[in-house]
């Protein structure tokens, strides 16, 4: 088997759930009882430069928030999957639509 440093360049995609993954996991109650949560703003610059040198990048999250999606698509981000039941689904949906290879993309859940 191949060592980390091998299969790294192979990497043209990323994908992320939400919670735990780009936020701690801590959800605040608004009034109006809509979820949010907290990101780094690192892990946003690192998403920016991912995608400025070309990287796929797709979120695909059980979650249903708008302040979520609102994030995510000021970053640039054009694949983002919200309220997904079967993440397996969508992931194998989404490799044949851009064509991507499994050895491909680094997940992270």
């Amino acid at each position: 088997m191949a060592n980390f440093k091998e299969l790294l360049p192979k990497i043209n995609t990323l994908i992320f759930d939400v919670d735990g993954v780009l936020s701690d996991g801590s959800i605040f109650v608004s009034e109006n009882g809509e979820q949010l949560r907290t990101m780094s703003s690192r892990d946003g610059l690192a998403i920016t430069m991912a995608l400025k040198k070309g990287y796929n990048i797709a979120i695909i999250t059980g979650g249903h928030s708008k302040s979520v999606l609102f994030r995510f698509k000021y970053l640039g981000i054009k694949d983002v999957f919200l309220g997904v039941k079967n993440k397996v689904e969508i992931l194998h949906q989404y490799f044949k639509d851009k064509n991507i290879l499994p050895e491909n993309v680094l997940y992270m859940e």
